[in-house]
């Protein structure tokens, strides 16, 4: 299956990133916010090599949560000119500022031989540019039955929120969410109003033998890859889309910690609970 090694090499460093990297980044995270401080970082010391850069950028740096950008001679961008210059592979990001619990980024000339350093930063941003230029959007027109026999389309869903998680079996950064995802479930499972459902690319009889060892508390649509890839141009798992009551795609990222972060945001906004 072409889509499953090509989402392996695209997704990798972003996937590693959200698997390994989560409890470790929310707690530095945690600890940086409460103090409003950032510590002073030389770029010439985040670029000495390729995990030096990764690592400072994979603890700091979400490009799918709100910032404030500042370019190299610190003038503000918006979110989308932002990630357009870091997708030029000429720039990366060091976080500067905490304010209000909102951070503010700034770019940095990319004085670096490093190969993989341009591209993989070349790749985050473009693939943050694609999942933002989703927002706004219409969700494409869907007909999903899961392993229950529940139906899920725009009739059925309708004035409800939709969260999706896009995933596979072999996805080790999808199956490692669960748990996150099951207390989310969980937490707004009171409110009817809210529905989890994740689509799968396997096959029925696979997810049934699958998750009969494993928890996972969304519901799930088999044989799914084909309205992911040619419906919503899916291109890194696990995906997560936010659909709003008028069936508006409002929040497309590829982390739990992100999706909690954006649910945070709107809690108030759209009376989550």
């Amino acid at each position: 299956m072409k889509l499953f090694f090509t989402t392996l090499i695209v997704g990798f460093f972003i996937s590693v990133s959200s698997c390994n990297n989560g409890d470790r980044d929310s707690q530095n995270k945690k600890t940086t916010d409460q103090k409003n401080e950032i510590p002073d970082t030389k770029p010439q010391d985040i670029l000495k090599d390729f995990n030096t850069w990764y690592n400072y950028t994979s603890y700091n740096i979400h490009l799918a949560q709100d910032f404030s950008g500042l370019d190299a001679n610190s003038n503000v961008l918006n979110k989308m000119q932002f990630l357009k210059s870091l997708s030029t592979g000429k720039f990366f990001a060091i976080k500067t500022t905490i304010k209000d619990n909102l951070p503010t980024y700034k770019l940095f000339n990319l004085n670096s031989t490093d190969v993989d350093i341009t591209s993989t930063i070349k790749q985050m941003a473009s693939h943050e540019i694609s999942n933002s230029q989703m927002e706004g959007k219409e969700i494409p027109n869907f007909d999903f039955t899961d392993l229950n026999g529940r139906r899920y389309n725009k009739s059925t869903t309708k004035g409800k929120i939709l969260i999706l998680k896009c995933w596979f079996i072999h996805c080790v950064a999808c199956v490692k969410e669960f748990p996150e995802l099951n207390k989310l479930v969980d937490e707004y499972k009171q409110n009817n109003n809210i529905q989890f459902v994740s689509l799968a690319i396997d096959k029925k009889n696979n997810l049934i033998s699958f998750l009969k060892g494993r928890q996972f508390n969304y519901a799930v649509v088999p044989n799914s890859e084909n309205y992911m890839t040619h419906s919503l141009s899916i291109q890194q798992y696990p995906t997560h889309i936010f659909v709003d009551q008028n069936g508006k795609i409002q929040k497309v990222v590829n982390s739990v910690d992100d999706l909690i972060a954006f649910l945070r945001k709107v809690r108030t906004e759209i009376a989550l609970k």
